[in-house]
């Protein structure tokens, strides 16, 4: 078997990618699905053609607006719907639809200040939670449905779910949704991380709004999204946002992408959904094939669920087969050409999980090459770091982070063992432990302090020189499910300083975290 990676590329056209590498950056094989961070999809053939003649010509909006409701409204078996500006604006409008209405005085007094609430359930939280206080509604959990009999009802604006938690939650969307009905509070699920499928069980069962990405799955335009559902909450919601002079003007979406997303959503419902299917199965064969031709590589295929639409495949080893750790694949694919990109969530040490959404058959078979040859090439030795070359940090420290605008006083106190570093890192708001190693002079420290619906991720890198610590921090904030490095450094980064507040007397105390 050939590991000669650079001759299956020659079915990329010198025109693929090209736009990217006269910037400077080296597109990317995707192998994470329809993450936003990498571009969710690329769209079809046909919705770029439906893109480009729109693009060509005028339109009144509403009138564009009408039409697409009606058409949108016969393929979802919903009354009515509109395209957004992705799926986290559809939140907006909804929510905004189920506060003002059409009603210009409250229309034009949004946001809020917190005098109405947005209900979800505590174990279905969600990054995107700022979508609903943007608006200006507090965002209360609760964990039964019996929950909304102790709050007081008028100050309900909705109900929000996340349709992928559903299924494993303790909240029970018939007793909410029937809840619901009873009390007169519209219930919303936002299925964005779903592929669409009609009739939908949602819409069947009691929810009043759905929302779904347009530039996932379906491979619409990535910046759209779409609202269904009750037409008066849909026709509310879109007054709400673009092209009027209200809240959501800041939500636009263009002519272009309105038509991309409609032909987008339009081909899936009619067959787009089986094809896709389809060509997902066979790419997953071919590197099921590739892994297969190695003794000692266990695969398995993950077939479709609550939370995707589409199979994926997983590839683990023995680590006494393959000494190789699964981080270190993950670096090396991504900086590798062709340059290879995984899910950074879904790995074990010894695992490997990849997403067929985005791959074409060629693309397929490099990757499937490339993660053998990765597992198999033996791993170079890391150099020993020398034993006792360390210095002493144990004790209280006043931390200084500068950000790119505002600056925030933190403190640290650690405990030591060797180079082993642990201890409580002191937010300006929270506190949370930390965990790390110093290698000479060199200090990395990671922490998680507790955040709403978010935990917070800090990764400092620093020197310790004259007594006084300095260098960058990572900034990021991940759910458990999706802690992967891209969400832990998606904030940024900030530089830091920090000095000792009193005196250490526990040089000599073991830091029982590291032991």
């Amino acid at each position: 078997m050939s590991l000669d990676i650079e001759c299956d590329v020659a079915h990329v056209s010198p025109v693929t990618g090209q736009v990217f590498r006269d910037l400077g950056i080296e597109p990317i094989i995707n192998c994470t699905g329809v993450r936003t961070s990498y571009g969710g999809c690329n769209p079809t053939r046909p919705v770029v053609a439906a893109m480009e003649a729109s693009g060509q010509g005028f339109v009144v909006l509403d009138e564009l607006a009408e039409a697409i409701g009606r058409k949108l409204a016969a393929l979802a078996g919903a009354e009515w719907g509109l395209v957004t500006a992705g799926s986290a604006a559809a939140v907006s409008q909804a929510v905004a639809a189920c506060v003002a209405g059409n009603n210009p005085e409250k229309m034009l007094k949004l946001p809020l200040r917190g005098e109405k609430m947005v209900v979800v359930a505590a174990d279905q939280r969600m990054a995107y939670e700022h979508a609903i206080r943007a608006v200006g509604c507090m965002v209360l959990p609760i964990g039964r449905a019996s929950d909304l009999d102790q709050l007081q009802i008028e100050k309900i604006a909705a109900i929000c779910l996340v349709a992928s938690d559903i299924p494993k939650s303790a909240l029970s969307f018939e007793q909410i949704a029937l809840r619901s009905k009873q009390l007169g509070i519209p219930l919303i699920v936002d299925a964005a991380g779903q592929g669409p499928k009609f009739p939908n069980v949602w819409l069947q069962n009691g929810a009043d709004l759905l929302i779904h990405s347009g530039g996932k799955y379906i491979s619409g335009p990535q910046s759209t999204g779409f609202l269904l559902g009750s037409e008066r909450l849909c026709r509310a919601a879109y007054l709400n946002g673009p092209p009027g002079q209200s809240f959501g003007r800041s939500m636009k979406v263009g002519k272009d992408e309105i038509i991309g997303a409609y032909v987008a959503l339009e081909q899936w419902v009619k067959g787009g959904a089986g094809r896709a299917m389809e060509r997902w199965r066979e790419c997953i064969s071919i590197m099921k094939r590739e892994f297969l031709s190695v003794p000692g590589l266990y695969v398995q295929e993950l077939e479709p669920d609550s939370a995707f639409c589409n199979p994926r495949i997983a590839v683990a080893w023995d680590v006494r087969t393959f000494s190789v750790n699964a981080n270190l694949i993950t670096k090396k694919l991504a900086s590798a050409r062709p340059r290879i990109v995984l899910h950074d969530c879904w790995q074990g040490s010894q695992r490997i999980v990849v997403d067929p959404t985005n791959l074409t058959k060629v693309e397929a078979e490099i990757v499937g090459r490339s993660i053998v040859h990765a597992i198999a090439e033996p791993p170079l030795e890391p150099a020993a770091p020398p034993e006792g070359a360390f210095e002493e940090l144990a004790g209280a420290w006043q931390v200084f982070i500068d950000f790119l605008h505002g600056s925030a006083v933190h403190a640290f106190t650690l405990l030591q063992d060797h180079q082993d570093v642990a201890g409580t890192h002191i937010g300006a708001e929270v506190s949370g432990s930390c965990r790390g190693d110093i290698i000479g002079s060199k200090l990395k420290l990671f922490s998680q302090l507790p955040g709403d619906p978010l935990a917070l991720d800090y990764e400092f890198e620093g020197t310790l020189r004259d007594g006084s610590l300095t260098g960058i921090v990572h900034l990021g904030a991940s759910a458990p499910k999706y802690s992967g490095i891209t969400f832990r450094r998606q904030f940024g980064q900030a530089t830091w300083r920090a000095e000792r507040t009193r005196t250490n007397h526990a040089d000599s105390v073991r830091c029982t975290r590291c032991g």
